[in-house]
């Protein structure tokens, strides 16, 4: 029986007929008593329905049998019985689907944020190994270069620092090698030049920015070898000199008067030999008869051999008769002095001009001589009396 919720203001004669249906018994005879109602509770428990509740409900009214209502309730009544059956129903059922969306959502959530983050975290790995692929797969196709470079900083760095340190020790070592050249400025043409080649093949390594460690260690120890040969060769001079000087002091030390030669004339007199003059110095004990003339050749390409020792050009050597006289003359007095003209005179107890040109160059004035750069040829003359040189020079 469906009930419409209004309730007519006629009355109760005067409403119409309900219509029944056919085979079954009208709702109320006319003028019959209303029936009473069942008591029915003013409030349903409120229950949640399940598929199987929903379910078994409906399966119990299609196999119920058909239950005639009684007569009809007052409208009221009804209404708020439906109101009291449907209210706690709907409300049940829109807090369970509230409870199940928030579930949901929190599940959905939480499932969505893990799962992005576990994404984030293999996206991070497989950059990295690419990172590495490419690094590995650029080092080992370069080939030979690849010694020449480093996978990380820190190997780079120390790489650096390395050869910086390096390159100053090559610097320091060309510095103390063109020291030594300029202290053995009497070690000889073949000494000096290995020594000075050794220090322009450093300095060109250090200054190489492609030099490897190796080549510069190489640079560095390839000037030992030149500095130490260099230095033997003047400490052998430097002993030659020593014993030189020591046997002109000896020399000095027997210093006899000068011996007197007779020489021919026309009367059947002796003259005279040539007397020291003021100024002049003695040169052991020479002196008298038996001067004669040396090679001024010889004693020219000795000062030549000094001045390239020294990057100085060479002169030409030539042979002075006046000053060849004046050798003699100095051979026969026994001692040496400036004729007037001449730039250098001297004596050596020994008849070898390398020993002559020495000696000028321990004497500021002479050897100043000797360097000259504004002279292109030099005048020589020579002689030699009992094993001693005597020579006078003029630079022009």
């Amino acid at each position: 029986m469906t009930h419409t919720g209004r309730r007519s203001d006629a009355p109760e004669a005067t409403r119409p007929e309900t219509a029944v249906a056919p085979g079954l018994p009208t709702q109320r005879q006319r003028g019959a008593a209303l029936p009473a109602l069942p008591t029915l509770p003013a409030v349903l428990p409120p229950l949640v329905p399940t598929q199987r509740s929903v379910s078994a409900s409906r399966t119990a009214s299609v196999h119920a049998p058909l239950a005639l209502p009684g007569p009809a309730a007052p409208l009221g009544v009804l209404n708020a019985t439906r109101a009291a059956r449907v209210t706690p129903h709907r409300r049940a059922l829109r807090v369970v689907a509230v409870v199940g969306v928030a579930a949901l959502a929190a599940t959905a959530t939480g499932g969505w944020v893990a799962q992005d983050r576990a994404h984030r975290a293999l996206v991070a790995q497989q950059e990295a190994r690419a990172r590495v692929d490419v690094a590995v797969a650029g080092t080992s196709a370069d080939g030979p270069s690849t010694a020449r470079r480093e996978v990380t900083r820190a190997q780079v760095a120390t790489f650096v620092a390395e050869r910086s340190d390096q390159v100053t020790a090559v610097e320091a070592a060309v510095e103390a090698a063109t020291t030594v050249l300029g202290q053995t400025t009497h070690a000889g043409d073949a000494a000096r030049g290995a020594l000075q080649s050794a220090i322009d093949a450093a300095r060109a390594t250090a200054a190489d920015e492609s030099s490897t460690l190796t080549e510069l260690r190489a640079a560095a120890a390839s000037l030992a070898g030149p500095q130490k040969a260099a230095t033997d060769a003047e400490a052998a001079w430097v002993k030659a000199e020593a014993e030189r000087k020591a046997a002109e002091e000896r020399a000095r030390q027997a210093v006899q008067a000068p011996r007197t030669s007779r020489a021919p004339s026309g009367g059947g007199g002796t003259a005279p030999a040539p007397r020291i003059p003021a100024g002049g110095l003695r040169c052991g004990d020479t002196g008298g008869s038996g001067a004669s003339e040396a090679s001024a050749s010889s004693l020219g390409a000795a000062i030549n051999a000094y001045r390239s020792s020294l990057g100085l050009p060479t002169l030409t050597v030539s042979r002075s008769g006046s000053l060849t006289a004046h050798a003699l003359r100095m051979g026969t007095a026994g001692g040496i002095w400036h004729s007037g003209g001449d730039n250098i005179v001297g004596c050596a107890g020994s008849a070898k001009p390398y020993y002559l040109v020495q000696a000028w160059s321990h004497s500021p004035g002479h050897d100043a001589q000797m360097r000259r750069t504004n002279v292109t040829t030099m005048y020589v003359g020579a002689a030699t009396q009992s094993g001693w040189l005597f020579g006078a020079v003029l630079f022009r």
